[in-house]
């Protein structure tokens, strides 16, 4: 008998810290309206190893969401906002990189943050 990592696992943890998030899916699905989900919001530094022992420091910012909650899971190109709500401010809005599952019932979105231009 198989376990649902994401009833039993993942649905306890989306419910406490998981986000609201708005999805507009510009390139999952081009002419739909935005939507609401949620996701748990991670940004963190990455450290790589470069040759000559020189090291590059980076930021990754993901997004984890459970792919139950999905109809149609998002996509490179897509664009994610993130609004001020009970866990923190306003994190402003991210275009999605790339995504990958782990087979559980989670993807990971890799995302890249939307500044606005300066005038």
């Amino acid at each position: 008998m198989g376990i649902s990592y994401s009833k039993l696992i993942y649905l306890a943890n989306y419910d406490f810290w998981a986000r609201p998030v708005t999805i507009t899916p510009v390139a999952s699905q081009p002419s739909s309206p935005a939507y609401s989900a949620r996701g748990i919001y991670t940004s963190d530094r990455e450290t790589i190893d470069a040759e000559g022992l020189s090291i590059i420091t980076d930021q990754e910012t993901i997004l984890d969401i459970r792919e139950e909650e999905f109809g149609t899971m998002p996509v490179q190109g897509d664009l994610v906002a993130i609004p001020a709500d009970a866990s923190g401010p306003d994190l402003g809005s991210f275009e999605v990189l790339d995504a990958f599952n782990n087979g559980g019932g989670e993807t990971t979105l890799v995302l890249r943050k939307i500044e606005p231009a300066i005038p």
